[in-house]
């Protein structure tokens, strides 16, 4: 079901607040496939993990193969209900990769380039992060040299 024009699709920081503030039981079922889309459990662990109350749960849970629409049910059960500031702690304002690389990465999530830069620098701390990238930028045509010289793989 696409959107009408001039509604926005959800974002990963709209489905951080679903799952920590609203906790609606029916929020899967109201959401359109375009948003079920933008949700993505390792970006939803990763920033429930900011939160140090919560790391050892986020890690327990992490570990089960989940579907999204379970993550957000097991989260809304066990996390209590508020909103939270979830900080993450970002490098320097300097970006690593050249800028095609976040306009793809903001293509792929359909968010901001603002936003697709934060995802980068969670999704490089890791080697599945880095992967991650590298998989959507062969989606979208990048040569496997461009990738290499980008220490992606």
């Amino acid at each position: 079901m696409a959107k009408p024009k001039g509604i926005k699709k959800k974002s990963l920081f709209d489905h951080i607040q679903a799952v920590t503030s609203q906790q609606s039981p029916n929020y899967w079922e109201e959401i359109s496939d375009d948003d079920k889309k933008s949700w993505s459990n390792y970006m939803v662990n990763r920033f429930l993990s900011m939160k140090m109350d919560w790391v050892e749960l986020v890690n327990e849970v992490q570990r089960y193969p989940l579907q999204p629409e379970e993550l957000y049910k097991v989260y809304t059960n066990i996390l209590p209900k508020k909103r939270q500031w979830l900080k993450y702690v970002k490098g320097d304002k300097k970006m690593k990769y050249p800028k095609w690389v976040y306009e793809i990465i903001a293509k792929d999530m359909q968010v901001s380039i603002k936003q697709a830069v934060s995802a980068v620098e969670i999704l490089e701390m890791t080697a599945g992060g880095q992967s991650e990238i590298a998989d959507v930028l062969f989606k979208y045509g990048t040569e496997e040299k461009e990738v290499r010289k980008l220490g992606l793989i």
